[in-house]
């Protein structure tokens, strides 16, 4: 029993040296080596491959930043243009006087409760002005233009008296085959670069309006101090290389809608150069910014690498702790990556009345009895006795005694718009103004004038109409929806507000042309119209963008049909016109994503835009 003891013993030192020799170690760490190495080289590739996919994805963003710039700017000037050509439409009827006060009335009336102001001037005092101010050729050029009958988006120039600098959008007023006169809207140049998307995606450190030529274009007090000056110039002066302004030069003169370049670094962020052609003027938008941290798509990337890493571990189990601290490092790493919108008038017989507050006494001249029943020209006692001369409408009379018993102060007037029975038995819309006169400090007569305004008014009420209504489409246009779907919110509990964009209508149009586009948009606006209700507003709100708003809905089985009936529309859109035409379609629930206009607008333009992303990821 000893000799098999000491046997026993014997052997345990043995198998200790077998484990701690330094051939065990020189193994093992050359296994650690060899694994470590490995996962070095799949983090360095991965890392390469992460910092070209965040650049990538940067310059898209860049790209698609400036492209809503671009669509934004261009669909305002568009929607400015096609208002001034409505009120063109009107100002050319033959019965219209645009110098009149009637066609004046309204266009005070329009600019009161628009966004942007329309004005009109005679083609004589437009000429006499160019003439006496001795302007440049351009501006002749400009005249030229518009007695030729051509629309005319101006150059951007300084207005001392407006203080700031502007650009125009002209429409010729042609009767009987001649320019008479022009509208115009006068825009601030500062909206063909600000922008009210939302710049989360990218840092923009900042935008120019400049020529094909490199030539900045000043459109606020901030840029005046480059007036007249190149732009690549004043980049090369600020330090950038030739080779770098040249490329900059070429991604402005290339034939690409939108084209951005890395062209350096600022405090370790890549910065970019980002240029898009506008379609007025040889004008370019040019924007500086900076890569940015996408948190959808880093929070993917950031997945994808601890994936990676884990199955790293899984597999590189000897090196465990050194996979570990390289994992560490490299995730460490490629979380700093991530970080990176007409009036016409027809005068009847004016009739004339007077009233004596002396005696109580209303009396009307002759030519009343032309247009109204009466039994006498003169009535006594007439705001004692309350017994009318005229017959008012019941609901009106109290505002023609209002006239009479309340007097304006001396040389102002008071207006009424009221309802009077003629001669035919109907009842007819009139306007009546009252002067008043004053002996001391009390009145002794009022005069004044009652005209048939109906054909007026019926014109006015057609004309505002026409004014809500988009001219291409027959949806309502972007002011007028707003404000439907505003009035609607206000009267019902829930409701749901559905957002639809063209998808690349921007390739229709250049592969189609303008003409396919639009029958396009009119397609899609008809099936909007067959989609949804007939009192659900229905608006196109931009380029290729329509707004519907569905009252008192908010069910998910609803939002289905809809979008799944728009589908079918499409696909029929692309048959009939022979046009690949899809449809982005964002939803929004009121009141759960928001409690008014604006923050349903946004929630479902974030809602379209995850659907295009989704889209495009599939």
């Amino acid at each position: 029993m000893a000799e098999p003891t000491e046997t026993k013993h014997e052997n345990r030192p043995r198998r200790r040296r077998r484990l701690g020799s330094p051939r065990t170690f020189a193994v093992l760490a050359a296994s650690i080596l060899i694994v470590g190495a490995i996962i070095y080289g799949v983090f360095i590739a991965y890392s390469v491959s992460l910092g070209e996919e965040f650049n990538k994805m940067s310059a898209e963003g860049m790209n698609d930043f400036t492209t809503a710039q671009k669509i934004e700017s261009e669909s305002s000037i568009d929607e400015i243009r096609n208002t001034v050509l409505t009120i063109r439409t009107l100002a050319e009827s033959p019965d219209i006087d645009p110098e009149g006060e009637v066609f004046t009335d309204f266009l005070n009336s329009w600019n009161e409760r628009a966004s942007f102001g329309v004005t009109y001037v005679s083609i004589a005092s437009l000429e006499e002005g160019v003439v006496e101010s001795n302007r440049k050729e351009s501006d002749l050029e400009i005249l030229r233009r518009l007695k030729a009958g051509e629309s005319v988006v101006s150059d951007v120039r300084k207005s001392h008296r407006l203080n700031g600098f502007f650009y125009s959008i002209a429409e010729p007023v042609v009767k009987e085959g001649v320019v008479v006169g022009v509208l115009r809207s006068i825009v601030d140049a500062h909206s063909l670069i600000d922008t009210t998307q939302i710049k989360s995606s990218v840092t923009l450190l900042g935008s120019v309006l400049m020529k094909g030529d490199g030539t900045i274009i000043v459109d606020s007090e901030k840029s005046e101090l480059y007036d007249g000056l190149n732009l690549y110039e004043v980049l090369r002066n600020q330090g950038y290389a030739d080779a770098i302004v040249s490329k900059m030069q070429e991604n402005v003169e290339n034939d690409s809608d939108v084209a951005t370049l890395a062209i350096g670094k600022r405090d370790g962020k890549t910065t970019f150069f980002t240029s898009v052609r506008l379609n007025e003027n040889d004008w370019t938008i040019v924007n500086f910014t900076e890569e940015n941290t996408i948190a959808e798509h880093s929070q993917v990337i950031l997945h994808d690498t601890v994936v990676a890493g884990t199955v790293l571990v899984i597999i590189s189990t000897i090196a465990c702790v050194a996979v570990a601290l390289v994992i560490g490092r490299f995730r460490r790493r490629a979380l700093r990556g991530a970080e990176r919108y007409a009036v016409l008038a027809e005068f009847s017989d004016t009739v004339l009345f007077e009233y004596s507050y002396g005696d109580d006494v209303l009396e009307l001249t002759p030519n009343a009895r032309s247009v109204f029943s009466l039994d006498s020209l003169r009535r006594e006692h007439y705001l004692e006795r309350g017994i009318p001369l005229i017959d008012f409408h019941e609901e009106d009379v109290s505002l023609v005694e209002e006239i009479l018993e309340h007097p304006a102060p001396s040389g102002e007037a008071r207006r009424a718009t009221v309802r009077a029975c003629t001669l035919t038995g109907e009842y007819r819309w009139f306007s009546i103004k009252c002067r008043y006169l004053y002996e001391g400090q009390e009145p002794y007569a009022a005069v004044g004038k009652m005209v048939d305004i109906t054909q007026q008014r019926a014109l006015e009420e057609q004309l505002v109409r026409r004014s809500q209504i988009d001219g291409l489409t027959k949806a309502l246009n972007k002011v007028t929806a707003e404000e439907k779907i505003t009035a609607s919110l206000a009267a019902h509990d829930r409701g749901l507000l559905f957002m639809i964009d063209v998808d690349d209508f921007k390739q229709i149009n250049d592969r189609n042309g303008h003409r396919v586009g639009d029958q396009v948009l009119a397609a899609i606006a008809r099936a909007l119209f067959d989609v949804f209700r007939c009192d659900d507003p229905v608006g196109r709100i931009g380029g290729d963008e329509f707004v519907a708003f569905v009252r008192d809905v908010d069910e998910a089985d609803v939002v289905d049909a809809k979008r799944h009936a728009l589908r079918d529309h499409a696909e029929a859109i692309t048959r009939d016109l022979g046009v690949s035409v899809s449809l982005s379609i964002g939803v929004a629930r009121y009141p759960h994503d928001g409690t008014n206009y604006q923050e349903l607008f946004d929630a479902a333009d974030h809602a379209m835009y995850r659907e295009k992303q989704e889209r495009d990821d599939k």
